[in-house]
């Protein structure tokens, strides 16, 4: 059996591939966060954003954080465009403010909120299970029958006891 891909994209934006399943996460491509004070180190042209989005399936967005979740790329006519016409389902924790959820619900996306220990299936394959982490942050686990691929992002991780306490999650 074929493994699965990681493509590194930018800052925490990667793509896990596998078969027909294609998760982005956190896209930042180009812009300032955090009033100016970080930057990428690269920023992706408008095309290479479109070849992007043209090859996933599912977007899933770690936190609210702006090097993280970018309201302006999402509400972009062309992004737009693109993820309401391929059908691109967002793949967010559930919370209690709803803010991301009703932000990308406005834009009329589809978005799944995943409740703690919940896993969903997005084939026949593959699950994923979202962890918080701490106050709002968040870890993906893809799962196919011969891998678990954990996308910790910003968990911040310090010591043994942590990543101990971690695991049994």
């Amino acid at each position: 059996m074929k493994s699965p891909t990681i493509e590194f994209i930018n800052h925490a934006s990667v793509i896990i591939s596998h078969e027909n399943v294609s998760v982005l996460s956190d896209p930042w491509f180009n812009g300032t966060a955090f009033h100016s004070g970080w930057r990428l180190m690269h920023e992706l042209k408008d095309a290479e954003v479109i070849n992007i989005l043209k090859k996933i399936t599912h977007i899933y967005i770690s936190h609210e954080h702006p090097d993280h979740f970018r309201p302006t790329f999402f509400a972009s006519k062309e992004i737009k465009s693109i993820i309401l016409e391929k059908k691109i389902e967002f793949l967010f924790q559930k919370t209690k403010d709803k803010r991301i959820v009703n932000f990308l619900n406005n834009q009329g996306f589809k978005v799944v909120e995943l409740k703690p220990n919940q896993k969903i299936n997005l084939n026949s394959n593959i699950k994923v299970e979202i962890i918080r982490f701490g106050f709002y942050d968040s870890s993906l686990i893809f799962e196919t029958p011969e891998f678990k691929i954990l996308n910790l992002n910003d968990c911040p991780l310090k010591d043994v006891n942590e990543l101990k306490k971690f695991k049994k999650k």
